[in-house]
């Protein structure tokens, strides 16, 4: 994970009563002030945020500053069709992806205020980690976009999927299911790989696809799409059906239909750990980019549980629909959900208001910590102005991706960004309470530092460093 993580679960479902009753969803909830006994880790140093709305008939994509959602009128440029779904954004290159009721596949330039098709007929798409765009047609061809360069495959895959999944290497990780389900890993200059997998249940893949977990009635097999390792099978009661990596890829969260809470797996020992109460059976879950927080839905009622996953306590309930892109933890780590006609920025330790979009909820959002020229040193609300040091009097600047207290997780990680021509390394703990960080670097400004984790497509933070 990302920070030093306590396993230690505080509470239980006695939290909510001696009948274990879910909190009631007409107003925000919180259960941060009953007396529970241990403090939460210090908070990680986030970057500022935006939040940007998209109206679904059409129109210029409009900007709101985190957390108070006040408005940077003009910011973005371009204008946009009627859009059905967002893709993501490659903060990187400013280009933000959807995706028309027509099934056409466009870039939005965000600075100049360029629309370029990508591909039409898409049935499905996804962002890899280093911010390539895939999308994959009814004909199954495959058209990927990397740094503004579009590419057509040679050769469409060999199978409709079901999942798509962005990796390393500019791969391409898909399910696809039937009586035979199989995962694919493909690239444009390779010849793809297929492995048969035993079920053709509930998936998720990590950040960097390098692994699938796939849940069955029984428990969740571990599957690596290029067959380097072999698979692995971890027994999970009470039916598994939703799963979902940690940023880091080291711990998987599993909410079962049956039972109460999630089940939290370690996919290097293989083993369950202790789990997260809650009040009833998840059927969804969305994770902050930085590992702090979770948000679970219930199988019944429209309710966001906010889960503190440094000390894995329920923190309070929010009333709230969940759709494809709300609810979220944004990258500043702001609480962003629907609420009635409204678009409500929440703080997710408190569940305090911070701002709010006066019949928002009718348009798509997307959260991003890019920040548009002329306002990225400027202070999120509410917030001090952003340092503008050119050299750095603590010493060599780092870009810091994860900290683990697994250190063979950590060289695996350094080792697959190395690959990617990244000068990564582990830097062993100065303590007892540190974890083994991976790091890039160093670098002698911050600005040097910046540039460089803004490339990663994935969070990252700056920090000094003797070592």
């Amino acid at each position: 994970m990302l920070s030093t993580r306590s396993v230690l679960l505080l509470t239980s479902l006695a939290l909510w009563g001696c009948k274990s009753k879910a909190p009631s969803a007409s107003s925000p909830q919180s259960i941060g002030k009953q007396g529970l006994a241990q403090q939460r880790p210090s908070p990680l140093e986030r970057p500022p945020g935006l939040a940007i709305r998209l109206a679904i008939k059409g129109g210029p994509p409009r900007l709101y500053r985190l957390p108070g959602l006040s408005e940077l009128t003009g910011a973005a440029k371009g204008k946009l069709p009627a859009v059905e779904a967002v893709e993501g954004l490659d903060a990187e290159a400013a280009e933000l992806f959807v995706r028309t009721p027509k099934r056409e596949l466009l870039g939005l330039d965000l600075e100049s205020g360029r629309v370029d098709t990508i591909a039409t007929d898409v049935q499905h798409a996804a962002i890899g980690p280093d911010g390539t765009l895939y999308a994959v047609d009814g004909k199954r061809r495959v058209t990927t976009l990397s740094r503004r360069t579009r590419l057509v495959w040679p050769q469409p895959l060999a199978s409709e999927p079901r999942d798509l999944f962005g990796a390393t290497d500019q791969r391409l990780v898909a399910l696809t299911s039937g009586r035979e389900p199989r995962i694919l890993t493909a690239a444009a200059d390779q010849p793809p790989a297929s492995r048969p997998i035993p079920a053709d249940g509930d998936m998720a893949a990590t950040q960097w696809g390098d692994l699938v977990a796939l849940a069955s009635d029984s428990g969740v097999t571990f599957v690596d799409p290029l067959g380097r390792r072999d698979m692995a099978f971890v027994p999970i009661g009470d039916h598994p059906r939703v799963l979902l990596f940690s940023p880091s890829g080291h711990r998987v969260y599993v909410g079962k239909r049956g039972a109460l809470g999630l089940a939290v797996i370690d996919r290097y020992a293989h083993r369950e750990l202790d789990g997260i109460a809650l009040p009833a059976p998840i059927a969804a879950l969305r994770l902050d980019p930085y590992g702090e927080w979770l948000l679970a839905a219930p199988g019944a009622g429209d309710t966001a549980w906010v889960v503190d996953l440094p000390v894995k306590q329920l923190t309070g309930a929010l009333p709230t629909t969940w759709r494809g892109d709300l609810p979220t933890v944004t990258p500043d780590g702001t609480l962003l959900a629907r609420q009635g006609a409204d678009v409500v920025a929440w703080s997710p330790d408190s569940l305090r208001e911070r701002g709010r979009v006066v019949d928002g909820a009718a348009d798509l959002w997307i959260a991003t910590a890019w920040q548009p020229r002329g306002t990225r040193s400027a202070p999120a609300d509410g917030g001090a102005p952003a340092a503008t040091d050119t050299a750095n009097a603590e010493g060599p600047l780092y870009v810091q991706v994860s900290v683990s207290q697994n250190p063979a997780w950590s060289q695996e990680m350094a080792q697959q960004l190395s690959r990617a021509g990244l000068p990564a390394k582990v830097l062993p703990p100065g303590s007892t309470e540190e974890g083994f960080r991976v790091v890039l670097g160093p670098y002698a400004t911050r600005e040097q530092a910046e540039a460089i984790g803004r490339k990663l497509g994935r969070p990252y933070w700056i920090f000094a460093s003797t070592q």
